[in-house]
Order: C-alpha cells, then structure tokens, then sequence
C-alpha cells in the first residue's frame, strides 16, 4: 500500500502546519478584524459610553423650568415694603428640537383659548408667522429672490434668506390679514431657545381660559398652566421710586440690557428688575428656578423633580418705613402750593455706619403745581446749597493755616473788587466793618467773613478796591478742601442713578465766581451729599459710605425660613484731619446756629429741641422760570447720637422765611418719635432769620 503521509505523521505536526497557505492567510485575516471589532467595542462601551448614554437620555428627556419668587425687601423694622403676590399664568417650554412650525401650530391652537396684549408685537414676528403657516407662498417667495439675485442668492445662509423672505412680505403687505393674537403668542413662544420656559401671560388669566387650556394640554406641547408672581407694596406705593419694579410679559427684558440678560439665561420676557434696588441687587432677588425633567417612552409620559428651586435672596433695609411715610407727608406740606418752589428733599443717616433711616423727596413742578414722591431725588438733584458749606471752608482754612482755634477773627464788611458786585452780609447790609470770629461767622452765616478766609486760601489777602488775582490752582484747592468733607463727589451709595453735582467753570470771566464758591454760591451737590458731610463732622471726621441695604437673608425652597448670609459694615471712604481745637470751633459755631442766642442767629427756628441739635442753615440765590428764588438748606445732627440730617428746599420766593427750620424741626422730632421710640420735646419757636 502507498504511504500517506497526513495519516502517519499526524501525531508529529500541528494541523495547523499541514493547512495550505491561502487557508493560513485567511484565518489570519478573520483573527485581526475579530481583534479590531473587540477593541472598537471597548472603546465604544468604556471611553465613550457615557457620552452615548446622555445622548440617548436627552433624546428622550425634556427639561421643564418652574418659577421661582423673587426675594422680598423689608424695612429695618422686619415690615414687608415689597412682596409678592401669586397669580395664575401661560408658559411655554420649547423642546430642543422644535420646529417653527410645530411653534405656529402650538400658537395657532392656544390662541382660541387666551387673547393677549399684542401692542408689542413686531412686524418681523408677524411677517415670520405668514411665512411659517403659509409654506406654499413662502416657496414661491423664495424662488422669485432667488430669480432676482441670482447666484447672490445662492450664498445666502438660512438667516439671511429668512430675512429677505420677511422683508419681500413686510413690503408687499403680505401679511396683513394675519391674526395678531395668534402671531403675538407665536412671537413669544419664539423667543424661547431650547429648553427655556417663557411666559405667554403672566396675570390675568381669567377661569374660564385656564380650565380651557388645562383640558386640552395634550393638544398643545410645552404649555402649561403655571403659577407666576406679581410684585404689591403692603406698605404703600410711595416706596415704588425707591425700590424700583419688576418687568412683566408684556414689556421683555430692558432693551438697554437685552442681551447681557439673554447670555445670562433669561428668557424674552422674563422678569427682571428695571430699575433702583430691584435692578441693582437683581441677582441676589432673582431666585433659581426649579427643574422638572419630563421623560417620554412608548408615549408614557414621566415627571420627576431635578432641583427643587431656590427662592431669592431678600434685603433688609435700613430705611424705617414709618418713619419714611413721615418725612414724606412733612416734605408735602412744607412744599408751597403756589409760585416757583420745585420741592424738597431729605436725608436722615447715621453717620457712624451711612445707613440710611429715610430719604424722602417730594418734585414739584412749578408749571403746573403737581407734586409728585421723589426720593431719587436725593441723588440725582444737583442744588446750589448755600452757606452750609461752610464748616468744610473753615475746616480748609485750619488746614491751610490760614486761622487757628486761638486767631480767627476778621471783618464783617463789604467787598468791593474790580470787576466784581459789591457783596454784603444779610445782617450788615451797610457793609461797616464788624469783628466776628469763627464761631459767630458761623451763627450768623457771614458771607464776607468766608469770602476773605477764602480769597486767603486762594492766596489773596482781601483790600477794598482791588482786582482779583488768586492763585492759579486757587479753585482747586478750594475745591479740594470741600471734596475731603464729600462735596462734590458721588457717594457710592447702592442704588443707582447718583450725579456726582455740577461744577462752574473757572476760567476768564468766570474767575469772579470764586467769591460765590467760597460760601457755597456756586458748585451744587445732592442732598445725599450733604448727609455724607455732616456725618463727617458728627463722628469726629470720617467719611462714610451711605447704604440702603442692611443685611440679606436667604431662603428656604418654601421661601418661609431665613437666614442672614450678609451684613453691612460701615464703609470708609476717606478721613478729615484736625486737631481736638479746630474741631471744637466748628462744632461750637454749629451749636450756637441751632442753640445761641445772638439778635443775628440764623437758627432760630431749631430752638427748644430737646435732644440739642448743631446745625447750618444755608441760603442760595437762583433763578426759576425767570423769576429771583432761593434755595434753603440745612444739615444738623446729634452729638453723640445716630442721627444727622440734611435738607434742601430750592425754588422758594420767600427769602429767609423759615421753611427749612420748620421742616427740620419736625423731622427731627418724628426721628426720636419713631425710630429712636423716645419722644422729643421741644417747644414752639416760629421765630427765624
């Protein structure tokens, strides 16, 4: 028999050794790609299987926004100045993948149910609605831009053809027998991107709408029947200028801010805060709302929360809000009803820690006599102040040398220089000289007294006749010396909307105008200002920063439970530097303002307050509606106590008729009365100069 050798040598060699070579080729080409299928499986389920799975969980998952309260703002007091009062609301969450179209036909569908403000709506939004629910028309559009463009056309991208198509619809009047309620409500589910929840009507929603409406829910992707919040003031409206509002569905984001908010997160017509506090601490009132994530499998629909919510942080003022009514109601009635006054204006502060206790303002116009709450006033009104700068000026001449506690007396009298009004004092008419000191040029408020201390401080030494020839930085000093107290600079207090006044020019003919500067004739400062500059003089010379906000409390998901997250604390913005001595003298000249008892004192009027006040009055000459008027000013506070004023009264006919004494009066009182809880007494002196 013929020998096979596969048979006998079996057990000698490998099978795999007896195989052809194509057969080993091809056994080794299906080894390498089972390797290359069981690597790319690792990499798939490994490296990138978290991606695949969210990929696959965000196709099947929509994220539903709630809306969370803003946070509140009290007075020191703990009252409510500003809440919030629930109201039922049509929102609309926008899937990640819809389409316009399926937004028109949602819109469409809703707008047999709810009719809402359309006074807002666009012509683009309108010209965008006939173009999405009238896709035939809009093909033929297309084609006729493009015939007109030609190859143009066919670089435009998605956007650009979209415009032009709105634009050739907008022209051709297209578009006018749309539905506005319908293209409104369209405008507004369109201004949500992707996963947002926006506000369709936030207030308003009548019974029958949102039973109609809930019924048919599944009619209408992304609607729902929501709960929104709308600000109210338990305390009164007059807090309004104050605290400042919230935007609603109608009115959208701030266009000066539109798209800073956008980036930020918010929605078209979300609420935010439009001006004063609510603007200012819109970040910390705002709140996070809650997410709902809404999962859909086999048609089953799945709720389930993601994050609760958080409701805004709430402010703690410092503003008594008792106390503010009061001030307000005394501003009002010490207004004029007749003539040119423009109103009044008050601060009340402490000066240790520039909180504020209230800021009260009443604009009149004096066209019509209307008077309207301002407490912004306080802030934003630039005044010419009169003499009550002249403690800073004083407090210049200490530091410049120019007088001493021991040596600062000089004459009363007339100035009279080249090119320049003769100028006297209200009591010295006559212009005779009259040695007065510092103290008693305080009491009786000598203009020619500060004129010569501050032509000295300009390097001039006052000689009857001569020309003016100050020093070139002569205004800037003095200048200077008032902006140590404040004057002239913004306080940084936190609301915005503050001018930091207005300054004269210097130069030329306007040199003349140093003489007015030196008794506060000239620059004008906000009543804010002023505050800040008496305060500066009450706790011995620091310059403190003025601040509404108090503290701030955070809440809990409820919005019920609070703690305090932050406090203020006082905030030095600068020091005044001057001996116990030149201290004295100013404080001394002030208390005899308020207490003395000279035939020319200016403060008559402050008389018989118990506790005693130092203060300085102020007159300033200015014109209204081209009439001769005044304004009268005053600052004052308590030694030792947490309390000082200012006040300012300008548009006034009548000169020095105790207006601004009368009124500090009884601001003063109704502060121990109702801040302080210890009732003044004071008796009745109407007597002033």
């Amino acid at each position: 028999m013929k020998r096979n050798p596969y048979l006998e040598d079996r057990d000698k060699n490998d099978a795999r050794a007896n195989l052809p070579t194509r057969l080993k080729l091809l056994l080794g080409v299906v080894i390498a790609i089972c390797l290359a299928l069981i690597i790319q499986l690792a990499f798939l389920t490994i490296k990138q299987g978290t991606s695949y799975l969210a990929e696959v969980n965000k196709s099947d998952q929509t994220v539903e926004q709630g809306n969370a309260q803003r946070g509140l703002i009290y007075d020191s007091t703990g009252k409510v100045i500003t809440g919030n009062k629930p109201q039922t609301a049509i929102t609309y969450t926008r899937g990640k993948a819809t389409t316009a179209t399926e937004i028109a036909e949602v819109a469409k569908t809703l707008s047999k149910y709810l009719t809402i403000d359309t006074s807002r709506l666009s012509d683009r939004a309108k010209a965008d609605y006939f173009l999405v629910m009238n896709p035939k028309e809009a093909t033929k559009i297309q084609t006729k831009l493009q015939k007109q463009y030609g190859k143009v056309a066919q670089a435009w991208s998605t956007s650009t053809l979209s415009t032009q198509q709105a634009q050739y619809v907008m022209k051709n009047n297209l578009d006018k027998d749309v539905d506005a309620n319908q293209a409104m409500i369209f405008q507004k589910m369109s201004g949500a991107y992707a996963l947002s929840t926006t506000y369709i009507q936030e207030s308003g929603v009548s019974d029958k709408a949102q039973a109609e409406i809930g019924e048919r829910l599944s009619d209408m992707p992304g609607v729902k029947v929501s709960e929104s919040f709308a600000r109210d003031y338990p305390e009164g409206d007059d807090f309004e200028p104050m605290v400042g509002k919230v935007t609603n569905e109608s009115i959208g984001l701030p266009e000066d801010r539109l798209h800073t908010l956008l980036a930020q997160g918010y929605s078209q017509n979300q609420p935010v805060g439009s001006f004063a506090l609510e603007k200012q601490y819109e970040s910390l009132l705002k709140g996070t709302p809650s997410q709902t994530v809404i999962s859909s499998m086999n048609g089953l629909k799945t709720s389930s929360i993601k994050y609760e919510g958080q409701a805004g942080d709430s402010l703690k003022l410092s503003i008594n809000s008792a106390f503010q009514k009061k001030v307000q109601e005394i501003l009002q009635e010490n207004v004029p009803t007749s003539g040119d006054s423009q109103g009044a204006y008050a601060t009340i502060i402490n000066p240790y820690t520039g909180a504020i206790y209230a800021m009260g303002g009443v604009n009149r116009d004096s066209k019509t006599g209307t008077k309207t709450a301002n407490p912004l006033g306080n802030i934003n009104q630039a005044i010419v102040m009169g003499s009550v700068v002249k403690p800073a000026l004083l407090a210049t001449g200490f530091q410049r040398g120019i007088v001493t506690p021991t040596s600062n007396t000089m004459n009363d009298q007339a100035i009279r220089l080249q090119g320049t009004p003769v100028i006297t004092s209200y009591w010295n008419k006559g212009g005779n000289p009259v040695a007065i000191d510092a103290p008693t040029a305080l009491e009786r408020s000598s203009n020619t007294y500060f004129i010569q201390l501050g032509m000295k401080i300009g390097g001039q030494t006052y000689t009857p006749g001569a020309s003016l020839h100050l020093r070139s930085d002569a205004f800037q000093t003095i200048r200077n010396g008032l902006a140590q107290f404040g004057l002239g600079t913004k306080t940084g207090i936190d609301i915005e909307g503050e001018t930091a006044g207005v300054r004269g020019p210097t130069t030329g003919t306007n040199i003349g105008n140093y003489l007015y500067e030196s008794f506060g004739q000239y620059d004008s400062y906000t009543t804010m200002q002023l505050a800040r500059y008496v305060s500066v003089i009450a706790n011995g010379g620091y310059l403190v920063q003025p601040q509404l906000v108090s503290s701030v409390l955070q809440s809990d998901v409820s919005g019920k439970l609070q703690k305090t997250v932050w406090t203020a604390t006082p905030q030095l913005q600068g020091q005044v530097s001057l001996t116990t001595d030149e201290w004295n003298v100013i404080k001394n000249g002030m208390y005899r303002v308020a207490n003395g008892t000279d035939p020319n004192n200016t403060g008559s009027g402050l008389h018989g307050i118990t506790p005693q006040v130092y203060a300085k009055t102020g007159t300033a000459e200015t014109i209204t509606n081209g009439h001769t008027t005044y304004t009268e000013s005053m600052v004052a506070y308590v030694p030792g106590q947490p309390f000082a004023m200012s006040l300012a009264m300008p548009g006034l006919n009548s000169y020095l008729d105790g207006t601004n004494s009368r009124t500090a009066k009884a601001i003063i009182n109704a502060f121990w009365d109702i801040v302080m809880n210890k009732p003044s007494t004071s008796t009745t002196n109407t007597s002033t100069k």
